[in-house]
């Protein structure tokens, strides 16, 4: 998954990003930042530190409690996770990822990259994981994906985790 999307693509289209981003900022009359510097790095360092914990705890549920990887083509997983972190938000792994991505705009000081450029990313990456990812997943785990989904939302964090209400075995497909 790492070489087949995130190197290839992701990493590439944030550092295309930060470079429209900083033109962006020149045209607005924002290139004096908003952050200033030591204040930026700590942000950068810290909000990618957030990021890796989280996109790391996320895809570590997805390996041991799903029973297998959170790429489908190295093996999706036969489980269906509701627990850690999916029982707060059901794409926790894009916290992690906006987190990370985020660092590159405090580095960068760039307003225009932080407020709005990753907006737009992050909604366009949502809509993806509805319109392609959800189907498949009511697809494979069918009426317990169904009563996690009207249980636990799309991205915004639920405070207190979500517990099934049985005690169901969980669907493998």
């Amino acid at each position: 998954m790492v070489a087949k999307v995130y190197v290839p693509v992701l990493f590439p289209l944030t550092f295309l990003i930060a470079w429209l981003a900083v033109g962006l900022d020149r045209w607005l009359g924002w290139d004096g930042g908003f952050l200033g510097s030591p204040v930026r790095w700590i942000a950068a360092a810290t909000s990618l530190a957030v990021g890796l914990t989280v996109v790391g705890l996320a895809y570590a549920d997805l390996v041991e409690q799903g029973s297998g990887s959170p790429s489908p083509v190295a093996g999706r997983t036969r489980r269906l996770v509701v627990s850690g972190l999916y029982a707060h938000c059901r794409n926790p792994s894009v916290w992690g990822k906006l987190a990370g991505v985020l660092s590159v705009g405090f580095a960068l000081d760039s307003p225009s990259f932080c407020f709005l450029l990753m907006p737009v990313a992050l909604g366009i990456s949502l809509v993806e994981k509805v319109v392609r990812q959800e189907p498949k997943l009511v697809a494979v785990f069918g009426k317990d994906y169904e009563a996690y989904r009207s249980h636990v939302p799309l991205f915004i964090p639920r405070l207190t985790p979500w517990r099934r209400a049985t005690a169901e075995p969980e669907a493998t497909p």
